[in-house]
């Protein structure tokens, strides 16, 4: 599936389709590291490190998440806000005061 990927990429370059040859771009480098993961697993370190042994306490997960989300309903709005803000109209070059033109 990988390799179908990265061919329909090169593909995709070769008609000039910048765009959708970036999405699978991203999708070649997401399945090639979900299969390296997969070809691990169950262990991050063979043979002594595994998935189980390396969690972190139920505790410290459940807080890692409720900071997680706290932090997101604040960054959020912050950055639509910012987008908003400088993603309007691009000004031309009578309105920025550039003489060059």
């Amino acid at each position: 599936m990988t390799s179908g990927l990265a061919l329909a990429a090169l593909a995709i370059l070769w008609r000039r389709k910048f765009y959708f040859a970036r999405a699978t771009a991203i999708g070649t480098a997401t399945l090639i590291l979900f299969g390296w993961s997969m070809a691990q697993y169950p262990y991050f370190v063979v043979p002594d490190i595994t998935i189980a042994n390396t969690a972190a306490p139920a505790i410290t997960l459940r807080l890692l998440l409720i900071a997680l989300v706290a932090g997101a309903v604040i960054l959020l709005p912050s950055l639509y806000f910012l987008f908003y803000l400088f993603k309007g109209a691009e000004a031309s070059p009578e309105d920025s005061g550039d003489l060059r033109q």
